[in-house]
Parts: structure tokens; C-alpha cells; sequence
């Protein structure tokens, strides 16, 4: 399996995204609202576009923090950038780990 650094996948998705492409994205969910229940699994959404911020984005933790993409089906979501496990990028659609921390 082919690592990336998480820097330069969010580039890649940002270019990805511009040109008209998807990519995937694997990662640990967490909420400082919710706490966790049992085992947290892996979230995988296909098929997704990164987004701009929207007004109730706004939080008390600073932006660059998160990552915004669209799902397949125009939901908004957002995840930590550091919690991002795995990525896959179009056309070729070949899975990345992605490592935040040497």
C-alpha cells in the first residue's frame, strides 16, 4: 500500500476536485459533544468533493483543524484533518494511507 502525507492528500484532493474528480476518504469519527460508544470503527464515504465552509461551520476550534467534503449525495460533511486514515483519489482510484506524523 502506497503512503502519502496528509499535506500533500489534501492537496491532491483540492486538485482532484477542481478538475471535476472524486476521491474517497476513510477516517476516525469524533465529536467533542458526543462521547464515544464502544468500539469506533472506521467511516468510509466514495465518491466525495471537497466544499467551502458554510456559515454554521463556525466553532470555537480554528478551521484548519477540519476537512469539508461533500458525500456522493451532496451531504456536507467534516472530519479532523489528523484523523484521516486512507484516501483514494480518481481516475485511478488506488488506496493511500495517509501519515500525519513521521
Amino acid at each position: 500500500m502506497d503512503i502519502m502525507k496528509g499535506s500533500v492528500a489534501l492537496q491532491l484532493a483540492e486538485t482532484v476536485t477542481k478538475a471535476g474528480g472524486t476521491f474517497s476518504i476513510s477516517f476516525f469519527p469524533y465529536s467533542r459533544v458526543k462521547p464515544p460508544t464502544g468500539d469506533v470503527a472506521l467511516k468510509t464515504f466514495e465518491n466525495c468533493r471537497m466544499r467551502k465552509p458554510m456559515p454554521h461551520d463556525k466553532g470555537d476550534i480554528d478551521g484548519k483543524h477540519y476537512f469539508l467534503f461533500l458525500t456522493e449525495d451532496d451531504k456536507p460533511k467534516s472530519c479532523y484533518r489528523a484523523l484521516i486514515r486512507f484516501m483514494s483519489f480518481s481516475p485511478d482510484n488506488k488506496v493511500k494511507q495517509i501519515k500525519w506524523y513521521e
